[in-house]
């Protein structure tokens, strides 16, 4: 049978060796988001942002899979309908960013930068966000957006994407 100060020195040895385990599994905490999708954005902070025509829209991604990222692209619709349901990299053709990695790691940090047109094109510009007025806030909102799909390729050619709407102002 264990006398009492044994079984409180055991018990202290094990709480001491827990605590230890428990504090080196501790990950330094970064600025990186904790999310598992392979596309986050930094910045903007949200997937719907508000933009002026002609300003330039600075990005921030952060990118995260289980295998050497391959490369990044980005394509972009005017959207004039609002009504674009599972819009994806195929369906565009203004490809405007592309980055190949020199290292091969599952993990990057990438910065862009995209300009939004002045217009749906040269002669007709965008329709501003419009959701209402005070004597009828239930209109429906209307404007022109502009769909950025980001399309991450991983080393075997498995893909992910994410999509970022701007709405014209």
């Amino acid at each position: 049978m264990m006398r009492k100060s044994n079984w409180f020195k055991v018990s202290m040895s094990v709480i001491v060796v827990l605590a230890t385990i428990l504090s080196a599994c501790n990950k330094d905490e970064d600025n990186y988001p904790i999310s598992y999708e392979p596309i986050n954005f930094l910045s903007p902070d949200s997937s719907t942002v508000f933009v002026d025509a002609g300003q330039t829209l600075n990005f921030e991604l952060y990118l995260a899979i289980d295998q050497a990222i391959d490369t990044i692209r980005a394509a972009y619709l005017v959207d004039t309908s609002m009504i674009v349901t599972n819009l994806s990299f195929a369906d565009m053709d203004s490809i405007f960013f592309v980055e190949g990695f020199v290292d091969s790691n599952n993990v990057q940090t990438i910065s862009g930068s995209f300009v939004v047109p002045t217009g749906i094109n040269d002669t007709l510009g965008f329709r501003p966000y419009f959701a209402g007025t005070t004597s009828n806030p239930y209109t429906a909102p209307s404007y022109d957006a502009i769909r950025i799909i980001f399309r991450l390729e991983g080393e075997d050619n498995t893909s992910y994407e994410k999509q970022l709407k701007l709405i014209i102002n």
